[in-house]
């Protein structure tokens, strides 16, 4: 069973309590991502140049304080310094960043960054947010489960790894979000991470209170958040240079290329985001299940196991029930071997839109 922590109080507060809690399991984290990083730069000098010299930090305290707060209290917590703490939570951030640089350097494409399978359905005020959470393999073994309960009166389920502020996650207003990478689109060192982005949006009540959130803040990276609620689910691409919406209605679904967004970077390859959009569209349906969508994330290409042979795998399945009681069902790996465990609000659930 996969460490769980109930988090509350001011927001520095809160980080100090994940960081004390599990201080053990940051360390091993943060240290199986510098050896991770290590082949490619050294993972000092970067998270210090990519955390304190660039526009991110900037960008995070101006637009999302609390969050940054969090983050320092974690630091502390965990005996680590900020600026690892803070990169920490730039995932999609470091992968382009350091993609950028090699560019740079050698003048060769990347491979594109071909993670995460997301969607969202609603049928008869019932709504379902799901998706796998794709990442490299030295993350597996970090998995916990954070429940907030935020001074706004909301409880958050947040599927996340040690020392991060969260993967996606579901709210008690109904509102569940997902996110995949879309690499190939413009990105910004003087945007808001999406590290940061997801957990202001699980502070959203509605989806249009998100779509809104999303349109006003400068933006990092490259990504598609799919926002479901038990009547509505859409689908928004956004990058450093626009927004724009890829779907609005009973369902919608996303993996890693662009659907309606100009790709501007020339990464390599995304014959397996395609075949997994693929598999999405034939497999589900507004009215399916999560028995259904269990059965469909078990098997590949969808599923990414770890007995494959490839950098990364499943290291999160999720999927967010959407109806009288929000629900987060988790799986802390890809379920063709991890079975989802259910975690339910502590608090009265309210209503999303």
């Amino acid at each position: 069973m996969i460490p769980e922590l109930t988090l509350s109080g001011a927001p520095r507060d809160r980080g100090r309590q994940h960081g004390e809690e599990l201080r053990g399991l940051i360390a091993a984290a943060i240290g199986a991502w510098f050896e991770h990083l290590a082949p490619r730069t050294d993972p000092h000098a970067f998270v210090t140049e990519i955390s304190a010299r660039t526009g991110l930090r900037a960008a995070g305290e101006a637009h999302a304080p609390d969050l940054m707060a969090e983050v320092a209290g974690i630091a502390e917590g965990a005996g680590q310094d900020f600026e690892t703490m803070f990169a920490w939570q730039l995932i999609d951030e470091c992968w382009w960043y350091l993609d950028d640089a090699e560019a740079r350097a050698n003048g060769a494409a990347a491979d594109g960054r071909e993670r995460c399978s997301a969607l969202a359905v609603n049928h008869q005020a019932r709504g379902i947010v799901a998706q796998t959470q794709d990442l490299d393999r030295h993350c597996d073994g970090t998995q916990v489960m954070l429940r907030y309960l935020d001074p706004s009166g909301l409880e958050i389920l947040v599927p996340s790894l040690a020392g991060l502020l969260a993967l996606n996650g579901v709210n008690s207003a109904g509102l569940a979000v997902g996110i995949t990478t879309l690499s190939q689109l413009p990105h910004s060192t003087s945007g808001v991470a999406s590290g940061l982005l997801v957990p202001l949006l699980l502070r959203c009540a509605t989806t249009d209170e998100a779509l809104a959130l999303l349109d006003r803040l400068p933006v990092a990276s490259g990504n598609s958040f799919v926002i479901g609620s038990r009547d509505r689910s859409a689908a928004v691409e956004v990058s450093s240079e626009a927004l724009a919406v890829s779907a609005d209605g009973d369902r919608a679904l996303h993996t890693n290329h662009a659907l309606v967004q100009e790709p501007v970077h020339p990464y390599m390859r995304f014959d397996h985001s395609v075949a997994r959009l693929r598999q999405l569209d034939e497999r589900v349906r507004p009215d399916s299940s999560v028995e259904d969508l269990a059965a469909m994330y078990a098997g590949g290409p969808v599923c990414q196991s770890r007995s494959g042979g490839g950098t990364q795998m499943s290291v999160g399945t999720m999927i967010f029930e959407l109806g009288d009681e929000p629900v987060c069902h988790y799986a802390p790996g890809p379920l063709d071997t991890d079975e989802l465990v259910t975690y339910r609000m502590q608090s009265r659930p309210g209503t999303g839109t």
